[in-house]
């Protein structure tokens, strides 16, 4: 053996008996490539004697000379004392970090640290120490910590839902969230803010969020609400099931969520059967809207281009226009439209139209609101044609038909149906514009547009005391049956007809339905009640929205309707003389082979229990749903097999399966038989009787079929949206065109119905091509039905037997005047849709143009500047054919500017555009000096009045409410104010105060037309004989005599 193993085997060597008590190892590190073993140290001892002692003492008067120090020792000195400082001096606070790492000053001093000099060992010598080394252990520790975790506004890390939270409304930003936390939905943060406003709910603080739920049967409740009021609400469902979840690689992590649906009040399309506050006639709209500035370069004038669709009709409209500064085409479409949802470039819009879209969205939300949604950029027309064509091309086959008639749009409107396609594709709502040949242009040469202001003077729709239909013109002639019948008589009375063809057409209908009493007209009335809204629920079809009752429901509709009629030949072979009611029954039967083949393929007792997993008649139509159904069925039998099992375990014959509080596969016994119940059983529950357990067999076949069961809803949902998708692509057309033809037959039956409840009062109206207009005996269609006191029947001509065609009334304030003239107004609209009216015969009521009437034209815009531009847009689209109607214009500045325009436009009305004209005014002398200078052509009457002096000088009206010829000279102000209560004393200075002001007037118009009359007499005199001068100077000279 060498000396060096000698050696080393004294440093491993027991210790010495003689040692009286154990020692620890030192501390002193081995060294193994030393030549002799290190030297002991040597015993110190300790003295504590008194001389000893002495030595150390200080003495002021003698210190003792302090040892020189090297240069080496002393900067070694100062090394250490700084690495002490900077380990003195580290921050300890247990709130900081414990990841930083300090790395120790290389002329460290201290016991532990790794420092090397010259004289120490080499490298293999440290990486045998760092091998038997004991691990820092909380350097490790620290290394391996995880990352610090987010804390929300609380205070406290996010949980892993709240986590979801945020990342969803990251995803979503301007969307209010519905969130699926097990039996409730629940709304976050600012959203549950909003929902506690909005719904009248409580929301309250829950770890980092605050917090408001509902349960999930009330969900589409509180969703309309929401909707009602201008939200976007997005729905955020859980897409994994417990079941389901277990075998999945993430059975631990929290459930996952998806935005499933996302709603606006446009993009929401309603169950057939829903109760809703809405009116039936009308339902929420989107529109896009998209604008050039004219070539002028001048932002008041533009032209417009649109797309409106209604989701849950699948009404599409269209239309392109020029409109001038005050918007007033814009307006009258979006009041005919009543958007919900308003889509337009951001930014993008002239300064009038923003005006007017926001006027609408105040004025036109039924007591909701109207939203704006805007897009980034504006597509050119070469790109919204691609955008469009690709969309066509990859839905349908027919897409060389689609593009044929898209080619035929405006270029304005193919890039809003590109936007709003783009649009809808985010609520899956696309399919609605997927048929072209029922997309509708809003204007027409068959029809006439009933201008924004003349709805509302008329009170054709909506009421001025509350904004509701109560009162209404609709409403007084909506007799229909179905709620499709309802929204077509809207439009009916909105845009009455210009045709005579067409007007012809339906008034004989009409005529036909009240006269015959054939059999199939009554079949037509019985198919027509009860039937539920089958336009809306062939949009559900189209989306993807349709349940199996709902589907069950339209297939037994249209059976009825199918099944109504024998089939016909040709359409001479119904047998009417209307060619609408041939057209309308020719149509139905041919349905019956489409429902035939759609019904045939389901279970009706099935779907209208809204089971998709047994609801298709041949099992091989789906075949994975019969698959996973068959092994759902062997699941079931082996459960049987193990109650057979345990029955003889325990012993049990007759023992049966359980269900108790929707817990299923029980085994129930009585606790007092103390049956031999395995340990390995769970118990369920129990009672103070029984005892329900569970053997791990059930429960593994229970989870089993669970999961199986999920698999068969998956499957059954994909089954049942593929069937929707076939009578979508397949069967729309022709059931949509069967849904036209029942709505046309309902308005023509309501026509009916409005005759023959006012019969023998309401006659059909007789046409001419004369432009002839002649009342005798009209009473207000309205006032009659919402009043017990009689009305007083009024009578008038205008072209008719040499009768002037333009009429001024004039009268007293409160004495019928505007009565009279909407009533015949709303005659004319009546007799214009195919009604009969309340008068003995009208002849030739065509017109080309809006109807218009300016009585109140700056409601809610009250300027005066408003209301001349509406007159000038009335006198713009006034045609020869256009009856006009003008309520005391120029009242809404001095007495002498409203006087020269009234008399200026009433001139033009007459001579330039020889229009039918009802123009009431206040200024007597206006009235009278157009007459005079219009004999032929202008007529002035009154409202009958009759008045009583008393014997204290006031006098006392009585209104007759009566047409009659003449001029009535005042206005009886003053009557009216003392009919008000208004006190005696004010009126009697009032009263004063008009004679001075009658006779002061008086005068001044006599001292300018004696000035003027003067002034043409010098020029007649100078030579200058033209007719224009000769015109004025006789005009003049009357006027002085009147």
């Amino acid at each position: 053996m060498s000396p060096s193993q000698s050696r080393i085997s004294q440093y491993f060597s027991s210790p010495s008996s003689s040692s009286s008590s154990p020692k620890k190892r030192g501390k002193d590190v081995i060294d193994l490539t030393g030549d002799e073993p290190p030297t002991k140290k040597s015993r110190q001892e300790t003295c504590y004697s008194p001389s000893k002692a002495e030595q150390w003492r200080f003495d002021a008067s003698n210190p003792s000379p302090k040892p020189q120090a090297s240069a080496t020792e002393t900067a070694s000195k100062i090394a250490r004392h700084e690495a002490f400082k900077k380990k003195l001096l580290l921050e300890n606070s247990i709130f900081l970090s414990k990841r930083r790492t300090t790395t120790p000053s290389p002329s460290s001093g201290f016991e532990g640290e790794a420092t090397q000099s010259d004289d120490e060992p080499d490298h293999e010598l440290r990486k045998l120490n760092e091998m038997f080394s004991i691990p820092n252990k909380g350097k490790q520790r620290a290394g391996k910590s995880k990352k610090a975790e987010e804390v929300g506004p609380s205070g406290q890390t996010y949980t892993p839902l709240e986590k979801q939270i945020v990342q969803l409304k990251k995803e979503n930003p301007g969307t209010l969230l519905m969130v699926e936390v097990g039996y409730k939905y629940r709304f976050f943060g600012e959203d549950a803010k909003v929902a506690a406003s909005e719904l009248g709910m409580v929301c309250y603080p829950d770890r980092n969020f605050l917090v408001a739920s509902i349960p999930c049967e009330r969900r589409d409740i509180h969703l309309k609400n929401l909707l009602s009021r201008g939200h976007r609400v997005g729905i955020v469902n859980q897409v994994e099931t417990a079941a389901l979840k277990k075998i999945s690689e993430n059975r631990n992590a929290v459930f996952e969520r998806k935005l499933t649906h996302l709603y606006t009040a446009a993009t929401f399309v309603d169950e057939m059967d829903s109760i809703d506050e809405r009116q039936t006639s009308t339902l929420p709209s989107f529109l896009c809207i998209v604008e050039d500035v004219k070539s002028t370069g001048n932002e008041k004038d533009v032209n417009i281009g649109m797309v409106s669709i209604c989701p849950s009709t699948g009404d599409v409209i269209w239309d392109d226009f020029t409109d001038t500064s005050m918007r007033l085409e814009l307006e009258t479409r979006i009041t005919h439209l009543k958007p919900s949802e308003l889509l337009s470039l951001r930014n993008g819009l002239t300064k009038p139209t923003e005006r007017m879209l926001s006027y609408a969205m105040q004025s036109f939300a039924n007591g909701g609101k109207i939203r704006s949604e805007t897009f980034t950029e504006l597509m050119s027309y070469s790109t919204a044609f691609s955008f469009v064509s690709k969309y066509y091309t990859n839905k349908s086959e027919k897409s060389g038909e689609f593009l044929a008639d898209i080619s035929g749009f405006p270029r304005r409107v193919v890039v809003a149906l590109a936007h709003t396609i783009k649009h809808l594709s985010t609520f899956n709502l696309a399919e609605v514009l997927m048929e072209t040949k029922f997309f509708t242009k809003f204007t027409t040469r068959s029809h006439m547009v009933l201008a924004a202001n003349t709805l509302t003077n008329l009170e054709i729709f909506q009421n001025e005391t509350d904004g509701s239909s109560r009162g209404t013109l609709f409403s007084i002639l909506n007799q229909t049956q179905t709620k499709f019948g309802a929204r077509l008589l809207r439009r009916w009375i909105g845009q009455p007809l210009v045709d005579r063809n067409a007007l012809q057409e339906r008034t004989d209908a009409v005529e036909e339905i009240i006269s015959s009493s054939a059999e199939n007209l009554v079949a037509l009335r019985q198919i027509l009640r009860k039937l539920p809204d089958l336009a809306r629920g062939l949009c559900r079809i189209q989306y993807y929205q349709c349940t199996p009752k709902e589907l069950a429901t339209l297939i037994a509709a249209f059976d009825k309707v199918a099944k109504a009629f024998k089939p016909f030949i040709d359409i001479s072979a119904v047998g009417f003389r209307s060619r609408l009611l041939n057209e309308i029954i020719f149509v139905l039967p041919t349905l019956l082979s489409t429902i035939q083949e759609v019904a045939g393929a389901i279970r009706t007792k099935e779907a209208l229990e809204g089971n998709k997993t047994d609801l298709w008649t041949d099992p091989d139509k789906y075949p994975k749903v019969e698959e996973t159904a068959m092994v759902l069925r062997t699941i079931e039998v082996e459960l049987q097999d193990e109650l057979g099992s345990i029955r003889k375990l325990l012993k049990m014959p007759s023992l049966q399966w359980k269900t108790v509080a929707n817990e299923e596969y029980l085994i129930e016994v009585k606790r007092k038989e103390n049956r031999p119940i395995p340990p390995s059983w769970p118990l369920v529950s129990k009672t103070s009787h029984y005892a329900r357990y569970r053997s791990p067999e059930v429960l593994k076949k229970l989870e089993e079929r669970a999961q199986l069961q999920e698999m068969l809803d998956s499957e059954a949902n994909l089954a049942f949206r593929s069937f929707l998708d076939e009578i979508a692509t397949k069967h729309y057309g022709i059931l949509r065109n069967v849904v036209e033809k029942l709505a046309v037959a309902d308005c023509l039956m309501s026509l009916a119905q409005v005759a023959l409840q006012h019969s023998p009062t309401y006659v059909r109206p007789v046409l001419s091509d004369s432009d002839e207009l002649e009342i005798i005996g009209g009473r207000h269609p309205m006032i009659e039905v919402l009043r017990s006191e009689p009305f007083i029947p009024n009578t008038i001509r205008m072209g008719i037997d040499g009768e002037a065609k333009s009429k001024i009334i004039t009268g007293p304030n409160m004495g019928g005047k505007s009565s009279a003239v909407r009533m015949m107004a709303l005659i004319a609209i009546m007799a214009q849709n195919g009604w009969y009216v309340v008068f003995l015969s009208l002849f030739g009521i065509r017109g080309d143009e809006a109807l218009s009437a300016s009585d109140d034209l700056a409601r809610g815009r009250s300027t005066f500047m408003i209301e001349m531009l509406e007159t000038k847009e009335i006198l713009r689209s006034a045609s020869p054919r256009s009856l006009v109607i003008l309520d005391e214009l120029g009242r809404g500045t001095s007495t002498f500017d409203g006087m020269a325009i009234a008399s200026a436009v009433l001139h033009h009305l007459v001579q330039t555009t020889a229009c039918k004209t009802l123009f009431i005014t206040h200024y007597p002398s206006v009235a009278q000096a157009i007459e005079k200078r219009f004999p032929a052509q202008v007529q002035n009457v009154h409202m009958g009045y009759v008045t009583d002096t008393r014997i204290n000088g006031t006098r006392e009206i009585t209104f007759l409410y009566r047409l009659t010829p003449g001029i009535a000279t005042e206005s009886f102000g003053i009557e009216c104010g003392r009919l008000a209560g208004l006190p005696e004393d004010l009126l009697s200075v009032a009263s004063r105060k008009a004679l001075q002001m009658q006779e002061g007037v008086g005068k001044r118009i006599a001292r300018n037309s004696a000035h003027k009359s003067m002034k043409l007499f010098g020029q007649l005199l100078g030579g200058r004989t033209d007719p224009s001068t000769l015109n004025k100077f006789r005009d003049t000279v009357q006027s002085i005599r009147l």
